[in-house]
């Protein structure tokens, strides 16, 4: 729900971009961020700081923070950041409905309880870096829009590869996904589950779902295609057990890549580049 919060202001104040990027949130060596956002003549950024903890917002120099207190509910929160808010002159039109998850109330009316558990932040803090240091290899050759985010509805760290294409968007998706499925993309990540599905995994698909997806043959030989989900899935721990998780979540990337050059009919020679020498230091 902190994340939400991020995601509400986000909306609120980034200009629009294809594929919700401007709702995007990041990682950075502490937690999450929303990266800079133009307010006016102005810059505005906030975080996460999952060691600390604290939501921090920072404008042209002033900044605020409103500390992640244990036995504090969802509401008080949200109220507080608010404050913060204006506090540094931002007087904003926020929905405060939680996006892209079931079952939970306005955060103004949210009175669970929202006591954080620094062990738990700092732990998912590490999976989320590992993570990111191989997608940001996995993706260095290609050519074309791409990047590394975070999604604070689906609560997934992604990296998005655009082959420059547009497609017709599903109309039966909501509004959401017909903002989000209307470009060839392919889309792979971690997400660490929800309430219907505890089990963490690493996946990836590509839009539009091209023919023969669920009979390819893919590595390393624990991930699957899981027709429900619709992509490719890497359980968590096959990872985390490996001897080398780095590499076993490079041949699953790599693995379903080549599917998208296959199958989907992407040109390799127009989205790949050799990776240069390194420089000399």
């Amino acid at each position: 729900m902190v994340a939400q919060m991020l995601g509400k202001v986000r909306l609120a104040i980034s200009p629009a971009q294809p594929e919700w990027f401007h709702a995007r949130l990041f990682l950075d060596g502490r937690g999450l961020v929303t990266g800079p956002m133009p307010c006016g003549s102005t810059t505005v950024s906030m975080g996460i700081d999952l060691y600390r903890p604290e939501l921090w917002m920072a404008r042209d120099g002033r900044s605020v923070a409103v500390p992640l207190e244990p036995d504090r509910c969802v509401s008080a929160l949200w109220a507080d950041v608010q404050g913060a808010l204006r506090e540094l002159g931002l007087e904003l039109d926020l929905w405060d409905k939680p996006q892209e998850v079931r079952d939970t109330p306005p955060l103004a009316a949210n009175e669970r309880d929202c006591t954080l558990v620094a062990e738990h932040l700092q732990r998912f803090h590490k999976v989320l870096s590992a993570t990111y240091a191989t997608l940001e290899e996995f993706r260095s050759p290609f050519f074309g829009r791409s990047g590394v985010q975070f999604w604070w509805g689906t609560f997934d760290l992604t990296v998005l590869l655009f082959s420059g294409r547009k497609v017709e968007a599903p109309t039966d998706r909501g509004y959401i996904m017909r903002y989000d499925l209307d470009a060839e993309h392919f889309n792979a990540g971690f997400w660490p589950g929800d309430d219907d599905s505890r089990r963490a995994i690493f996946y990836g698909y590509l839009v539009p779902r091209p023919a023969g997806c669920e009979a390819a043959a893919i590595e390393p030989p624990e991930a699957s295609w899981v027709e429900e989900m619709g992509m490719w899935a890497l359980p968590y721990d096959a990872v985390r057990q490996s001897p080398d998780p780095r590499r076993t979540l490079l041949d699953f990337l790599e693995s379903i890549y080549r599917l998208a050059l296959d199958l989907g009919g992407w040109d390799r020679s127009a989205h790949e580049y050799e990776r240069p020498a390194p420089r000399p230091r």
